[in-house]
Parts: C-alpha cells; sequence; structure tokens
C-alpha cells in the first residue's frame, strides 16, 4: 500500500506494482488453478480486498482502485461459478493495526487479534462477503450520497491525529 497524488503524476513503478500484487496477482494464481478446484466436491476461492474498494482513501487512490477492481471481478467470477462445487468468498477489512501503512500502534484502526477472531467467526457461517462489524459501514456506502461520504472519510483520515 504505497501513497500516490491522484492529483498529480502518479510513479509508474508505484502504480504498476501495486497493480500487479492486487489484481493481476489474484487473478492469475486463480485462473491457473480454477479448473483443478472445479473438479473437487468442495472448494473456495477467498479474496482479500478491502472496505477502500468501496470508499476509497485519496492519499492511495491506486491502492484503492484495485480493491474496488477486484471486488468486481470476485462478483463475476462468483456468478459464473454459481452451481459449480466452488464457492467464492471475499474479505474486506477495514483499517486494522499491521505494518501497512504504520498503522500497527494507531488507536484509530482495529486491533489484529479482533479482526482475526471476527473474521474466521464469519468465515464459519456461509456469508460470502466476510465482514467484521467495523467494516460495515463502509460497505454499505453505495448509494445516492457516496460522495458525500467518501469526502467525510478522507477528510477525517486527513485530520492530525
Amino acid at each position: 500500500m504505497q501513497p500516490d497524488d491522484a492529483a498529480g503524476i502518479i510513479d509508474d513503478a508505484v502504480l504498476t506494482s501495486t497493480i500487479t500484487t492486487n489484481l493481476l496477482g489474484p487473478i492469475r494464481l486463480t485462473s491457473a488453478l480454477i479448473e483443478h478446484l472445479k473438479k473437487q466436491k468442495k472448494a473456495a476461492v477467498i479474496y482479500n480486498t478491502s472496505v477502500l474498494g468501496y470508499a476509497p482513501l485519496a492519499l492511495t487512490a491506486v491502492y484503492s482502485s484495485t480493491k474496488a477492481a477486484l471486488h468486481s471481478y470476485v462478483l463475476s467470477q462468483r456468478y459464473k461459478l454459481a452451481g459449480t462445487s466452488v464457492s467464492v468468498l471475499e474479505i474486506a477489512p477495514p483499517w486494522v493495526q499491521t505494518e501497512l501503512m504504520n498503522s500497527s500502534e494507531n488507536p484509530n484502526a482495529m486491533p489484529l487479534r479482533e479482526f482475526i477472531d471476527e473474521t474466521v467467526k464469519v468465515l464459519g457461517t456461509d456469508a460470502e462477503e466476510i465482514l467484521v462489524e467495523r467494516a460495515k459501514s463502509m460497505r454499505n456506502n453505495v448509494g445516492p450520497n457516496e460522495g458525500a461520504f467518501v469526502t467525510q472519510f478522507n477528510d477525517f483520515i486527513q485530520q492530525p491525529q
């Protein structure tokens, strides 16, 4: 997750690396395994997107865009694999205390252990979208007020800690 400037020149190395890692990598891996998975009695593909795919963080516009694109791919793949033995799941984390963007000590981010525990609990259900409670408000943001929500979210993130 590299910062970028959607209002300026995007570093091509950041652009290429982010798209390759977050979008091309998962699609290529799944594509390489999908025929094998379809032959299994029961199989699952699990993608890791982000709530930033629903409410982009302007500081990381390219990263957020790849997560939105991967979410779209998940929906298409889930549709195409309906009725097969392959389930397509999507984990969309909120901001979690990890090394990503030096968030491990940020009190506004969700503690990692709490995220893992909630995620595993939801994985034990029949949910296709694996969302912890903290992710739901951003996930449920689609609609006519989307632009206002994204502005409010980014204004909050930009505030000094």
